[in-house]
């Protein structure tokens, strides 16, 4: 037994070390980097029109160098061609190499937190990303295929010449053969993956589905963008940590400290003053963990907090507002109760609604919270909160510093008021775009208005996958269209034959 799992490591350390040579070679020429996979392609579509320019006659300056060769311009261009298609092949199977790599470390990572009963398949989204990985494999597989048919097609021409109406109809055919494949490589840089990081799979990973409160403002965030095998993994990484949270600390409380220091770590607060901040949770034991971590080191939570921010940039401006009010020591717009709203200026997709609202008086209040637009859906949303008092009373008017020993700083304050406060996190879906309004209004149960505010948002496509999209359909309509007509031409001499 110890054998076969010491067989089952290797194998997996196999696979990991593969893919790193290969994603690095991937990363620096293939799909980024030089971007081979999409300059070759490009440099074949110039050679293939050149050649069949000059089909009938070759230019002067050509003339003196044909009888050497005993090869027409056009020939010379149709042999450059080939050579720039079989470049694009090579390049084909080098990320589809790639890819297949990643998807069997996928697998075998699977399998793995399976075997110490972390079934990941049962988490949300686990369906959605698997899914989204083979079909990009299928889609590979097909662009590699239609690139090998099109190299064919190219050979062909040696033997019938493209002087000829079908050597001239065989380039038009490898022409959208090519096309064809390009059109299926592009529909796959979207959502680009890789296994060598541990952050590889947050770009592919597409969140089905989010708690519309959130209890711990901080760990929920981020767990909700988190992709199955990175969530399980935190999963683990939280009840380590627990143990080493010093006594009389609430354990909601710490991590959620936890995150917020880390965030202001990647806003430039200096390491001197993290490892501070974290010592008030944090037993030293704590502290050797989250700088030595194996899974989730400083490079790591910088790129899943990076990740996090894109993806909703109106929650950190929001606390970013409130940090700055703290630290001025301004007082709350209303004064027993802490509201704020925002959603981000520009909306894709969906629009990400995050509105905080805690009590600081000592009696419990029930408040409803109600949104309206008529540009987006649910048009009209009203949601009941019972608002407890807090532990303490999570606001200061007079300014504070950022980091400070105790909670009377930014940072404590602003972790407390996450874990007492109440935050609200609603996906409103756009109906058109263009300009648009959202209405948020904070009332009492009797219908009285106790605060409200209205933004104004675009909501537009985004145009890096609007081009992606457009230039992959442009690419397999072109391909397709260039079929049917080599087909007609082909036709039509059959009957003008007859």
């Amino acid at each position: 037994m110890v054998a076969e799992d010491a067989s089952v490591e290797t194998s997996e350390e196999s696979i990991l070390s593969s893919e790193r040579f290969w994603f690095a070679l991937d990363r620096q020429l293939v799909s980024s980097g030089l971007r081979l996979l999409l300059l070759l392609p490009a440099f074949s579509f110039l050679t293939a029109f050149g050649a069949l320019a000059y089909a009938q006659t070759s230019p002067n300056w050509w003339a003196k160098i044909e009888p050497t060769l005993n090869l027409s311009f056009a020939m010379a261009l149709i042999s450059l061609t080939f050579v720039i298609l079989f470049g694009f092949i090579i390049t084909q199977i080098i990320h589809r190499h790639r890819t297949h790599l990643s998807i069997a470390s996928f697998q075998s990572e699977v399998e793995r937190l399976n075997d110490e009963h972390r079934a990941v398949q049962s988490l949300h989204g686990y369906e959605g990303l698997a899914h989204h990985l083979t079909s990009v494999r299928t889609r590979h597989t097909l662009s590699l295929s239609y690139a090998v048919v099109s190299i064919l097609l190219l050979i062909g021409i040696f033997y019938v010449n493209i002087v000829t109406l079908n050597g001239r109809i065989l380039l038009l055919l490898s022409f959208s053969f090519t096309m064809l494949s390009l059109g299926q490589h592009m529909s796959t840089r979207t959502r680009p993956f890789n296994m060598d990081e541990r952050t590889g799979l947050l770009d592919a990973y597409n969140p089905p589905i989010h708690p519309s409160t959130l209890e711990m403002v901080f760990s929920d965030l981020v767990k909700t963008h988190m992709d199955p095998l990175l969530r399980s993994e935190y999963e683990v990484y939280s009840k380590e940590i627990e143990s080493y949270i010093l006594p009389k600390i609430d354990a909601q409380f710490a991590r959620e400290k936890l995150l917020m220091t880390l965030y202001r770590h990647s806003k430039g607060l200096d390491f001197k003053t993290m490892e501070s901040e974290l010592g008030e949770v944090l037993n030293k034991k704590g502290m050797d963990m989250v700088r030595e971590h194996p899974v989730f080191t400083m490079e790591e939570w910088l790129s899943i907090i990076a990740h996090v921010e894109r993806s909703c940039p109106a929650f950190f401006r929001m606390i970013g507002r409130i940090e700055e009010d703290l630290g001025a020591g301004r007082d709350t717009t209303t004064g027993d109760i802490v509201f704020e709203v925002d959603m981000e200026n520009v909306v894709h997709e969906r629009a990400n609604l995050f509105t905080l609202m805690h009590n600081l008086s000592d009696e419990p209040r029930t408040i409803v919270l109600r949104v309206q637009s008529p540009d987006f859906r649910p048009h009209d949303l009203a949601m009941t909160y019972r608002l407890n008092p807090g532990e303490q009373r999570w606001w200061s008017n007079k300014s504070l510093p950022l980091a400070a020993e105790g909670d009377e700083d930014v940072l404590g304050i602003m972790s407390g008021l996450l874990r007492d406060g109440t935050m609200a996190w609603q996906s409103l879906l756009p109906e058109r775009f263009g300009e648009a309004t959202v209405s948020v209004r904070l009332e009492e149960q009797s219908g009285d208005l106790l605060i409200g505010r209205q933004i104004n948002v675009r909501v537009r496509s985004k145009y890096r996958e609007r081009v992606r999209a457009s230039s992959s359909i442009t690419a397999n309509l072109l391909g397709g269209l260039g079929l049917v007509l080599a087909v007609f031409i082909k036709i039509r001499e059959i009957f003008d034959a007859i």
